[in-house]
């Protein structure tokens, strides 16, 4: 019975209300977070069934289960003056004193980061269908919160709930307008963007990175991901662009060494020794090696070779770009 009120949320969310509790119906249902409370001593995680008891005994301050529960977590944490104070009322010898408004809002707030940041931990994890349990939790108290709804979203795409996902980035963007111009806004479009583009829908993914990349305009990501989207879609010259963009974008620093061949010594015919030397790979080697696949598709000939080359140079262990550039210096001969 407990884990059916346990899970009664997850079951019954809707996720594309405007006020989480409220809407469900639940907002002063102590059941629901009595039995949470219990599902969390069960695993022995007396933070997180605290907080869980502390909102019960919010919800009805005169149940002398909870306090008598709420004094048992007191007691692990080595809180005697509070686990005394909850002894007290739970045999009649003192009286709950409700929260006021504000103090049920600072509750919330906490418990819903408590939930985000164990969610966070199984995410660590890869335990997906807990993490959307913590996530879900998060976003009942904290239920016009962007960043836990995106990251609600995100974690159920990953369990190809799109449909729930979708709702929840629409409300997130709705919640927090783009004016604000922040990096999570643009992230958030972009991973809407590979949802959609998951279900086929490759036309609204684009118009979801073109929001991300009016908020990003220098995210070199943003760019290569569009480039990616356009040249699915068969639109090569409007993916050229975009990688150039991001080449443009993206500092030309050292990611990796390679030990390259250089000379060998020959004994009677016999390879005995092979020299050396450390060969840089830089960080837009791979974006150079894009762009010239693409002018090579769109026929490119001398641009597309001048990329590869300039690929080649920025990382010289890339055999099919070599491969390729030989192609087409034979072709020139």
């Amino acid at each position: 019975m407990k884990k059916k009120i346990v899970f009664a949320l997850l079951l019954t969310i809707n996720i594309g209300s405007s006020s989480g509790a409220t809407e469900l119906g639940i907002g002063s249902n102590f059941d629901l977070h009595y039995g949470l409370a219990h599902h969390y001593l069960e695993r022995a995680d007396f933070d997180m069934a605290e907080l869980e008891l502390q909102e019960a005994i919010a919800r009805d301050p005169d149940s002398r289960k909870a306090h008598r529960d709420y004094m048992i977590t007191c007691l692990t944490h080595l809180n005697i003056a509070q686990a005394l104070a909850e002894f007290m009322i739970t045999f009649g010898l003192g009286k709950s004193i409700p929260l006021n408004s504000e103090e049920k809002q600072q509750l919330d707030r906490d418990t819903a980061k408590a939930h985000y940041r164990k969610a966070l931990r199984y995410e660590s994890q890869n335990r997906l269908h807990r993490e959307i349990f913590e996530l879900a939790w998060a976003n009942y108290y904290l239920s016009d919160n962007p960043t836990i709804m995106r990251s609600l979203a995100f974690a159920l795409t990953n369990a190809a709930k799109n449909d729930e996902a979708e709702a929840l980035y629409r409300k997130s963007f709705a919640v927090a307008p783009d004016s604000d111009k922040s990096t999570e806004d643009a992230y958030a479009h972009a991973d809407f963007a590979y949802m959609l583009g998951r279900m086929a829908r490759s036309d609204e993914a684009i118009q979801e990175l073109k929001k991300a990349i009016a908020i990003e305009p220098k995210s070199p990501a943003l760019h290569a991901d569009m480039a990616w989207f356009l040249e699915a879609k068969g639109d090569l010259s409007g993916a050229t662009y975009e990688i150039a963009q991001a080449i443009d974008l993206t500092p030309n620093y050292v990611v990796g060494n390679i030990e390259a061949p250089t000379s060998s010594h020959d004994f009677f015919g016999l390879k005995m020794l092979t020299y050396h030397k450390e060969q840089a790979i830089y960080s837009n080697a791979g974006l150079w090696s894009k762009l010239a696949k693409l002018l090579d598709k769109q026929g490119k000939e001398v641009e597309a070779k001048k990329a590869y080359e300039r690929a080649l140079q920025l990382d010289p262990d890339q055999e099919d770009i070599r491969k390729r550039l030989s192609e087409m210096q034979q072709k020139q001969h």
